[in-house]
């Protein structure tokens, strides 16, 4: 268990009260770029605002002596060589990119604004912000003259959000770390991430409906979606829908516009979210509007997605470890007479993905829908018995003041890609939001983070690094 070190421990608080302004300004330096991967963009493998986010981290920091080594801009790594001959090695892992920015936004979201004790901007908390928290605690090592006997690797990858083949890259390519700390999750420690499996549907829609549209990336709940009518007056679908505080209906120039709204948030965390498109789907099947088979496709879709949990599309498993199976359709699009809807969907970590997959297949085919099958990317789960997470969770009460229990996930971070990993912070389960519903938390827009938390968590990667490299 952790023995703190109080000299060093004050030694650490004094730094990081001195380094604190630095830390916003280099932070604000990445998330001025909107580091949205984007495939094989302008001769880069996530595009060119991800390739330019890394330049931006390697030139903060070549500022305080380190070297980013670039991989085919797949991703970036920092290494921190350590002093035995033989060493083992620790990783850092983190991301630059992020989310789409989306709408509705009260601050900048390229801004990085400190108002009020809190960091506000796309990305400070998913994952620049601990990204950053990584290097600083390198950097902290560095001009203490602390030198550990194991190396440490900083890893910034750049498509954590659309499906991870940056850390595939690296695992192929480069020596993996011995054991690995995801700073991409809330502290004390994520021992368990959940099964994930994506598919995409498709389902006949000829009749009177023109127009589907819903989210932008397949782990966000969308907050708007929107359909199109034809042969129905503006009048008689407001009609139809006045009891719906959610819907507006609008002038189209093929008919009439259908608008929901809903409220916005990560895939893997439902709890306190609307899917706009339920509310879309379920609006206009109780209308009785549509015609054809866009009426039997849109109805059906209404049931897949009346639930987060699986209920309505088949598949309610749960178990003691991680809890319940949660499942989103979140990307919704009416094109050439077909709907297709793409589902994220996270599993217990004790549940086999094939079942899950097989259950889901037959519940959509009875429905009257194609299935593709996309992502299935097991569970990560490293047994509370770990000798490490007593340590680290030892560490994170000391520095945050109070104690937080070990804990399982339905997100999907690096740890599912690494040999031995887990989750740690920065963030915490109580962190305060200023905002309300649908603004604030990660992906969501406003996403902010308190300053105190990052700090904190640059401690507490300082001190785990140490008694890491006692223990490895």
């Amino acid at each position: 268990m952790f023995r703190p070190d109080e000299e060093l421990s004050m030694k650490i608080d004094q730094w990081i009260k001195d380094n604190t302004d630095a830390f916003v300004s280099d932070l604000r330096r990445l998330v001025a770029v909107p580091s949205v991967s984007q495939e094989n963009e302008g001769g880069y493998p996530f595009g060119r605002n991800c390739a330019k986010v890394l330049d931006e981290a390697g030139a903060v920091a070549e500022k305080y002596g380190f070297t980013v080594e670039n991989h085919e801009y797949y991703c970036g790594s920092l290494l921190v060589k350590g002093r035995l001959e033989n060493p083992k090695r620790i990783g850092l892992f983190a991301h630059l990119d992020v989310v789409p920015l989306g709408e509705d936004w009260q601050y900048p979201p390229l801004g990085c604004t400190l108002k009020d004790g809190y960091l506000i901007g796309r990305g400070v908390g998913d994952n620049k912000g601990p990204g950053v928290c990584g290097l600083y605690a390198l950097r902290f090592l560095k001009e203490q003259g602390i030198k550990l006997d194991n190396d440490v690797v900083l890893y910034l990858g750049l498509s954590e959000e659309t499906g991870m083949s940056d850390i595939d890259y690296f695992c192929k390519t480069q020596k993996v770390p011995d054991f690995g700390l995801v700073t991409d999750t809330n502290f004390p420690v994520c021992y368990g991430e959940k099964g994930l499996m994506r598919a995409k549907i498709r389902h006949l829609a000829e009749g009177n409906l023109v127009g589907f549209h819903a989210g932008s990336v397949v782990n966000v709940i969308p907050s708007k979606a929107e359909a199109v009518v034809r042969g129905i007056s503006q009048e008689e679908a407001r009609k139809r829908m006045e009891k719906n505080r959610r819907i507006t209906v609008e002038e189209d120039k093929e008919g009439v516009r259908i608008t929901a709204s809903g409220i916005s948030r990560h895939a893997a965390f439902p709890e306190g979210s609307l899917n706009a498109v339920h509310v879309l789907a379920e609006a206009l099947d109780a209308s009785g509007i549509l015609t054809g088979s866009s009426r039997d496709a849109v109805k059906a879709l209404s049931v897949l997605t009346g639930d987060d949990y699986g209920h309505g599309a088949g598949i309610p498993f749960e178990d003691q470890e991680s809890g319940k199976l949660t499942c989103i359709g979140s990307l919704a699009r009416l094109e050439d007479g077909v709907l297709s809807v793409s589902f994220d969907i996270r599993y217990p970590v004790t549940v086999k993905g094939e079942d899950v997959e097989e259950a889901f297949r037959e519940r959509v085919n009875g429905m009257g829908f194609s299935y593709e099958a996309g992502e299935l990317s097991p569970p990560a789960y490293v047994p509370l018995s770990h000798p490490y997470i007593p340590l680290l969770s030892s560490i994170c009460d000391y520095v945050q003041g109070k104690h937080y229990e070990p804990y399982t996930m339905g997100g999907g971070t690096y740890s599912r890609h690494l040999p031995a990993a887990i989750g740690f912070g920065p963030g915490v389960p109580d962190a305060p939001n200023p905002f309300g519903d649908g603004h604030g938390q990660g992906h969501q827009p406003d996403e902010c983070v308190p300053l105190d938390m990052l700090l904190k968590g640059i401690k507490t990667y300082i001190l785990s690094l140490v008694e890491l490299d006692k223990v490895l």
